[in-house]
């Protein structure tokens, strides 16, 4: 498959040093490329010089982004502290006054005084309406200069809390006359601005300090590897990933066609990987996403089902045909060579519980109980996937104990959704879900998973989700009791299945 110089699978992790910076942030905008260390670095480490690259794609359009990148940007541009950034903090502040991030924040005042003067005319251009936060930044400062405090005064006449919040930041004692004024007119039973007051007064007291800028070291924030966003990328682009130079990028590529409704192409695409590629782990991707295929093409089933039974092949290739055949997992030429996977242990273990749960074959229960505590965490997160999907409630104990570990939590709460004691129907799904966070505190990202769990559980009961969108209100029974608001699995986001796609082309299709 033929690549142009700017396509999705042009850009090689390995030679991003060798690709013009502005290229690299084009194709992280259109989530060809991830943004992880590797990536920053390659920007970092060519000093000064990309602080021109960086302002001039800041410039450009990005009515086609897929990717928003600012906050990178801001991120690459306060590791390099160039002064020729500030006006590219600005037009951020410009974009939503009302909302600045801290890395903003942080970055402008890294620049101390030199960022007095431009900080000023921004607020004069927002107004005190919109310039609250600019005010913020000023104050931040504790530069002495009298136009931000003629500036902090005029905000302590239009808004008293928030004035005198911000002149006990700034610090300068020559702010005391017109608060010990202002707090003269404030009515006692206005006592949250008296106290807001007060307190500024008590910070003229204290010594000023001078605002140190704390050590910033980007590559903390981002993960060391990260794979495309392939999520947001058209099919076209993620068939042309297929020949990427690297294993991993193709890999993904691949396995982005899981639970995807396969068309000719990319259907014949995924074979042409799965049979020809070098790495072992790009064809059981492959392998994997064909799983769809198996239940209409002879010769993507018999293909597969002779990976699977040739000890010879890797087991991460061996891996994905299982994965692969999970439709057809109880049929006499699948089963066994499942089960054999399984004796293997180790990574072939993990494919093949994988295989067992999706398969949702009721003989294959037997095999999660007993790994539910396994010193393999691999293996542990499929055996909680069975637990749930084969509805082990008499482990709900084991699965609750899970709770605690950061690494499992949600695993833990997505399977104990699906094998929790308790009637299956809609009218009882809201109770099933306050009982988990009655049991465990769910925060909003937990509680979509919860919600994802309680709605497979309705779906293998034949019954239509709650939670998210796919069914209609006329196809919904009436509900006794309703939960209290609580997010929805919104048809953007990330399926909490853990496929990588969102959920409106995942379970919500």
């Amino acid at each position: 498959m033929a690549t142009n110089v700017f396509s999705p699978a042009a850009f090689d992790p390995g030679r991003y040093d060798q690709t013009p910076v502005i290229d690299l942030l084009r194709a992280a905008a259109l989530g060809w490329v991830a943004v992880d260390r590797r990536l920053l670095k390659s920007i970092l480490d060519r000093g000064e010089s990309v602080v021109e690259d960086l302002l001039a794609f800041s410039r450009e359009s990005h009515d086609q982004d897929r990717t928003d990148l600012d906050l990178v940007l801001a991120d690459l541009l306060r590791s390099l502290h160039s002064p020729d950034a500030i006006g590219f903090y600005l037009d951020l502040i410009r974009g939503d006054p009302f909302d600045i991030d801290d890395s903003i924040v942080e970055a402008l005042l890294g620049y101390g005084e030199k960022a007095i003067a431009p900080l000023l005319q921004l607020y004069e251009e927002l107004g005190e309406e919109l310039g609250g936060d600019t005010a913020f930044v000023l104050a931040g400062l504790r530069v002495r200069d009298p136009r931000v405090l003629h500036l902090l005064l005029e905000r302590l006449e239009f808004d008293a809390a928030d004035g005198a919040f911000l002149l006990g930041l700034y610090g300068d004692p020559a702010a005391r006359p017109a608060l010990e004024k202002m707090l003269a007119e404030i009515p006692e039973e206005d006592a949250e601005i008296r106290r807001e007051i007060t307190h500024a007064l008590e910070e003229l007291e204290a010594p000023v300090l001078p605002y140190e800028p704390q050590p910033f070291d980007i590559m903390a924030e981002y993960s060391p590897r990260e794979l495309p966003a392939f999520e947001i990328l058209p099919e076209d682009e993620r068939l042309e990933m297929f020949s990427s130079p690297d294993p991993e990028i193709r890999a993904g590529a691949a396995y982005s066609f899981f639970n995807y409704e396969l068309q000719p192409n990319a259907r014949d695409a995924l074979m042409k990987l799965a049979q020809s590629d070098p790495d072992a782990d790009v064809r059981g991707r492959s392998w994997e996403a064909l799983a769809d295929a198996t239940a209409e093409s002879q010769e993507v089933r018999t293909a597969m089902i002779a990976v699977l039974a040739d000890k010879s092949r890797p087991v991460e290739e061996r891996g994905g045909a299982a994965v692969g055949l999970y439709g057809i997992a109880d049929t006499r030429e699948v089963r066994p060579q499942i089960e054999a996977l399984y004796e293997e242990g180790g990574t072939a273990r993990v494919k093949a519980l994988e295989a067992m749960w999706r398969s949702l074959y009721d003989p294959f229960a037997k095999y999660f109980a007993p790994h539910l505590k396994d010193p393999d965490p691999a293996i542990v997160r499929q055996a909680l996937r069975g637990a749930g999907y084969f509805r082990l409630t008499g482990q709900t104990e084991t699965i609750a104990s899970y709770f605690d570990n950061d690494d499992m939590r949600e695993d833990a709460l997505f399977a104990y959704a699906l094998a929790m004691p308790g009637e299956t129907t809609r009218g009882r799904a809201p109770g099933l879900l306050r009982k988990i966070d009655s049991i465990t505190q769910l925060t909003p990202t937990e509680l979509k998973v919860v919600m994802f769990g309680i709605d497979e559980r309705l779906r293998l009961h034949g019954l239509n989700p709650l939670f998210g969108d796919a069914s209609s209100e006329e196809e919904r029974e009436p509900e006794p009791e309703k939960p209290p608001a609580l997010p929805k699995v919104g048809r953007n986001d990330p399926c909490p299945c853990g496929s990588g796609k969102k959920y409106k082309k995942c379970h919500g299709a």
